[in-house]
């Protein structure tokens, strides 16, 4: 894959879980957590999404979950 593609495919990945995010609730949460979800959805790093959080994981994907962001890569 040449490096457009691969630009292509996170550029595309980044709008899916923009689009399906729940940004309501995640401006709720307190700055640690939304701050955390927001680098999630801008890189799709979910181990340093978790280490932002303060969180393992598979808590931080449950709050992925909840957060309605789909995995993508």
């Amino acid at each position: 894959m040449d490096i457009e593609k691969m630009i292509k495919a996170q550029n595309e990945a980044r709008q899916v879980r923009r689009s399906t995010a729940n940004w309501e609730f995640i401006r709720s949460l307190p700055p640690k957590l939304r701050i955390a979800l927001e680098y999630y959805i801008e890189t799709g790093d979910i181990y340093n999404g978790a280490k932002l959080a303060g969180m393992g994981m598979d808590e931080f994907n449950e709050l992925r979950i909840k957060a309605g962001i789909l995995a993508v890569d």
